[in-house]
């Protein structure tokens, strides 16, 4: 599916997520320093940098989960805004992935997909079932619906968490370094949904460290480093034309492990 088409069928004129001069702290620690992206319907956009530079935190303030103490977070034309009312039907349209799976362990894959839409949404239980198999088939994991967490491998249980953020119908999905926890076997499983949803037309914002998933899918990378959007530009034209020290510093560092990894 087309950017075009995607805007389209989600009836959206202009930036489905505006991040306009946002400024987050913790205390007397600056997070977030101005930080301003603009994500349009149907975008993949790649964000890189290294460990404790404010990339998670940007996605939790995306979600409401975090406030912010300066700047504006729309997303489909609604400001968000942590611990108010709004921000709770903002959080149905965005689905979010995190490092860790998050499953419940006592029910199965099918009951976690299934728990929210019965739950929050009031669905029937038969209707619920029914999308929760078509996001099961997209994720390649039908044969597994009636598995428990524990019967699943962490590349499984992943992609259980993604079926379960898109059994909300999500205009946005999120994904924080989601195979930064997995073993190197699964990585590509995960990666593999990853790049469908993006060939449907998903609108995405992914935090990540896989180099290659972000050539090959990303519409747009930006480097962040210490808090501030440094560099963004096309995968490409970064990954082989950085031009910003920092970047190339960190892209350097992160190449040389993907060698050493697929050596060894």
């Amino acid at each position: 599916m087309s950017r075009e088409l995607a805007a389209k069928s989600q009836g959206i004129e202009g930036p489905i997520l505006k991040i306009d001069n946002v400024v987050k702290r913790f205390g007397n620690r600056q997070i977030l320093s101005g930080i301003t992206l603009h994500v349009e319907p149907g975008e993949v956009v790649v964000i890189i940098g290294p460990s404790g530079t404010g990339k998670s935190t940007l996605l939790r303030c995306v979600n409401g989960l975090e406030d912010i103490q300066g700047g504006q977070i729309l997303f489909e034309g609604v400001p968000v805004v942590a611990h108010s009312k709004s921000v709770i039907a903002i959080r149905r349209r965005i689905g979010m992935i995190f490092q860790n799976f998050n499953l419940y362990p006592h029910l199965t894959a099918l009951e976690n997909v299934t728990l929210a839409p019965i739950k929050i949404v009031g669905e029937s239980k038969a209707t619920a079932d029914a999308r929760a198999l078509e996001v099961f088939r997209k994720v390649r994991l039908e044969h597994r619906a009636h598995a428990y967490p524990s019967q699943l491998s962490g590349g499984e249980q992943q992609r259980v968490a993604i079926a379960r953020a898109l059994a909300m119908k999500p205009s946005l999905m999120m994904f924080d370094e989601p195979t930064s926890a997995l073993d190197p076997e699964t990585v590509g499983d995960v990666l593999d949904v990853m790049e469908g949803l993006a060939r449907d037309g998903r609108t995405m914002l992914v935090v990540t460290h896989e180099m290659g998933f972000a050539r090959h899918v990303g519409d747009r990378m930006i480097f962040m480093n210490e808090g501030s959007i440094v560099e963004e530009a096309s995968p490409e034209d970064m990954l082989n034309q950085p031009r910003e020290q920092r970047t190339q510093q960190f892209l350097n560092s992160i190449l040389r492990t993907e060698k050493a990894r697929l050596k060894s």
